[in-house]
């Protein structure tokens, strides 16, 4: 039987370890540059799964959080736009108000007051017709508006006496007017933003979920690395050994 100085399982094994700990070490590094415990299906297959089912559902709410904020858009500007009608509103039956008061006009100024009234009440009901968001009627009462809003008639200022009954016609006005903007205020805040925190707060547990099964954890990683090197030196250096001593018992036989 020949004599073989360097053992050939010892030597192997040596090799294997260093492989090993290479892997292992090249495996952290990769993990802590990319952040991700999971970077392939191998690092985790069921946590892989459980990760991608968790990203489906929070995609699945981003989106439903996005339509609720175009929804709430809407809302925005169909109380804006309300919000000015009541205005114009108000600044008529000012008008409608001072026009009532007998002999205290002159004809010149009641003519203006009924021309005033008469290019409001047109550009209010030009507002109700036109209003929109994205294409799609607001007040109007059509399909997909968010609310009826009447065009308002009736008014005139051209006397006293239709003056007063001018004040009624605002008044009922402002009273539907102001109907519209409580329910699409009510909508808006119990249906639709209400909605939307439930949304937001349900993504976010689910982002930290997603996040506990995918993510590195840095402190456990960086403690992996440091072992894995310091196995891959020492088992470099064993091997580093074994050659020198082999090399060493060789020299006593010249």
């Amino acid at each position: 039987m020949g004599f073989n100085l360097n053992s050939v399982y010892g030597t192997g094994m040596s090799l294997i370890s260093v492989n090993t700990s290479l892997s292992t070490m090249l495996r952290s590094m990769e993990k802590l540059s990319s952040g991700l415990r999971i970077n392939r299906a191998s690092d985790d297959p069921a946590g892989l799964v459980i990760s991608e089912q968790l990203r489906s559902q929070i995609a699945g709410l981003n989106q439903e959080i996005e339509n609720l904020s175009a929804s709430i858009n809407k809302y925005e500007t169909a109380t804006s736009t309300v919000s000015s009608l009541r205005s114009s509103l108000t600044e008529v039956r000012t008008m409608a108000l001072a026009a009532a008061n007998e002999g205290f006009l002159s004809d010149d100024t009641r003519a203006a007051y009924a021309a005033t009234a008469e290019s409001m009440t047109e550009a209010f009901n030009e507002t109700v017709q036109n209003a929109e968001f994205n294409g799609m009627k607001l007040l109007d009462g059509s399909a997909g508006a968010l609310a009826e809003v009447a065009e308002l008639s009736g008014i005139d200022l051209s006397s006293a006496e239709a003056a007063a009954q001018s004040v009624e016609v605002i008044d009922q006005a402002v009273k539907d007017l102001d109907a519209v903007q409580v329910d699409l205020a009510v909508t808006q805040k119990n249906d639709l933003e209400s909605r939307r925190v439930t949304l937001e707060i349900t993504r976010e547990n689910l982002t930290a979920a997603e996040s506990q099964v995918r993510d590195t954890d840095y402190a456990l990683e960086v403690s992996n690395f440091i072992g894995s090197m310091i196995r891959t030196q020492a088992s470099l250096a064993m091997l580093t050994y074994s050659n020198i001593s082999g090399a060493s018992i060789l020299k006593l036989f010249e």
